[in-house]
């Protein structure tokens, strides 16, 4: 069965993602109209909950396009998107759906060809693994259901402290690199994620 249209919701950093999104559009470069735009301020304010409530309502994958780093427009903002990135992530794989499905990269305002070379990638990869629950080999509209009790579930008190600290650590450590991110996100949370992946967010 091939899924020649997947559903991409991409959330965009105003200052440089949204602005070469735009760019492209008036430069004429296309890029696949499979995006669905929510303009941001700024990365750093991407809620854990987002990406899993955009897949939980129907997207087949989630895109976050911010400035590269040590060009956030509020200094650091895209360092702590990271770190909720790596939560999206850490969940998705505790619930069985594949990481691919969730991406965050980096075009500054004056890239719109880059932009658009990003977008291409990613929704040629997605037509690829199909439509939610297919490359997952589960019932689509039960991993929906999942992933939004996942997305209740990420605005937990105690999920949010693990993200500050990790937060904190990182900063402090200046070690930027996605692995090191998911490292201190799982070193802060993988608890709280047990407890409530035990309590069976998963069957709720």
């Amino acid at each position: 069965m091939t899924h020649h249209n997947p559903k991409i919701l991409g959330f965009l950093c105003n200052w440089c993602c949204y602005t070469a999104a735009d760019s492209a559009g008036v430069g004429r470069y296309q890029y696949p109209p499979n995006l669905r735009v929510i303009r941001m301020m700024c990365t750093g304010r991407l809620d854990p909950s987002f990406p899993l409530e955009g897949l939980a309502g129907g997207a087949d994958a989630i895109f976050v396009g911010g400035c590269h780093p040590g060009e956030c427009h509020y200094i650091d903002g895209n360092y702590h998107a990271l770190v909720s990135a790596a939560l999206v992530h850490e969940i998705m794989e505790r619930l069985g759906v594949s990481r691919d499905r969730f991406l965050i990269d980096w075009a500054s305002a004056a890239e719109g060809p880059n932009f658009v070379k990003i977008i291409t990638a990613f929704t040629q990869k997605i037509t690829e693994i199909g439509p939610l629950g297919q490359a997952e080999d589960k019932n689509g509209a039960d991993l929906r259901l999942e992933l939004a009790n996942a997305a209740e579930a990420a605005r937990s008190r105690k999920l949010r402290i693990g993200l500050i600290n990790a937060s904190k650590e990182m900063m402090k450590s200046r070690h930027f690199t996605r692995p090191v991110v998911a490292g201190l996100v799982r070193d802060k949370c993988a608890k709280t994620l047990d407890t409530l992946f035990d309590k069976g967010i998963a069957a709720a």
